[in-house]
């Protein structure tokens, strides 16, 4: 006999090692709302992403890794407002009920939940194409924004950029910097090939790099959609434009190994998914805002400077600007 779906809720996710508990809640999964209690004063962050099988995620990848992706792309965005975790919420759609596909998927969850104290309490499920929605929620006594950057910020970013399209064109899958993106997967090392895949299924939350800098940084946003667009979005809600040095873009050995310049730069620029942290600090705060990362081991990349106007100029290592053709992703960039 098929189950049901309180059924499958309560076999795969209420008594799931996800699901565990921390004195900030007051009922988890079972009623019809989570219930938390909050200290005075501390601000409280929601991020949702909804992530589409075959557009975020090969649908046929292993659902462990799926899930920890899908967990971990949501408390990206705790990151980049430098907020706790707290805890988080599932919307699960599948076409049909598969047991080992869930047991999977839902222990996936479990390793990043536990890492950050980050438990499920709660969500839904229903039948319909594949698709996940998690929103996570957070708490801190401040938080940064994306509106606070100013004239003569530098900035930052954490990590490696380009990684992320890079798996994807070795997986044999189409990205949206169009037909010339592509990559001969046979030439690639059994090292670079399990570089990718982990860079592309286990991105890393910078939590901790996050909440360390909620005082020092100016304004923040976690890459997604490319670095372009997402510090677009810094330009825009602080009303500035911002310059980019090419040479300086954090690129790892084996996206420089795979790519020729134009398409590192064009990964680094407009690839998206790397969940890294792009960050903005005035002059005087920026040896801080290095001790920091240096503490935490976290490779922290000096890229360009926040100017007044409007754009993002990218110069190359001769001082000469460059223009890209492609854009960051846009969900509904086809639709007329």
């Amino acid at each position: 006999m098929s189950q049901t779906e309180f059924q499958i809720i309560q076999q795969h996710f209420a008594d799931s090692e996800a699901a565990f508990s921390r004195p900030e809640i007051v009922r988890g999964i079972g009623d019809d709302a989570a219930m938390l209690r909050i200290e005075t004063g501390q601000i409280l962050s929601f991020s949702m992403d909804v992530l589409v099988a075959d557009v975020h995620f090969p649908a046929t990848a292993d659902p462990e890794l799926i899930a920890n992706r899908a967990l971990a792309v949501n408390l990206s965005d705790l990151a980049a407002v430098g907020a706790q975790p707290l805890c988080f919420t599932l919307g699960l759609t599948l076409p049909l009920v598969n047991e080992h596909w869930l047991a999977a998927f839902s222990q996936g969850l479990v390793p990043l939940a536990r890492q950050f104290n980050c438990p499920l309490v709660g969500g839904d499920m229903s039948r319909g194409p594949l698709n996940i929605a998690i929103q996570v929620q957070g708490q801190g006594e401040a938080a940064i924004g994306r509106d606070g950057a100013r004239d003569g910020d530098l900035i930052y970013v954490t990590g490696c950029l380009g990684d992320s399209v890079l798996a994807l064109a070795s997986f044999g899958l189409d990205t949206h910097l169009g037909g010339e993106f592509k990559i001969d997967s046979a030439a690639l090392s059994a090292q670079d090939r399990a570089y990718l895949h982990e860079a592309y299924y286990r991105p890393q939350p910078r939590i901790e790099f996050g909440r360390q800098i909620v005082n020092v940084a100016t304004a923040a946003i976690d890459i997604s959609d490319g670095l372009l667009g997402d510090l677009g979005h810094i330009c825009n809600a602080s009303a500035l434009g911002a310059e980019l040095e090419l040479s300086a873009l954090p690129l790892s050995d084996c996206l420089r190994g795979s790519l020729p310049e134009e398409l590192q730069q064009q990964a680094a620029l407009l690839g998206g998914d790397d969940y890294e942290l792009c960050v903005t600090v005035a002059p005087e705060n920026a040896t801080q805002l290095e001790s920091i990362a240096d503490d935490l081991g976290l490779r922290l990349s000096r890229i360009g400077r926040m100017r007044d106007g409007y754009g993002i100029d990218c110069r190359d290592s001769e001082g000469q600007m460059r223009e890209f053709d492609a854009s960051a992703y846009q969900h509904f960039g086809d639709v007329e």
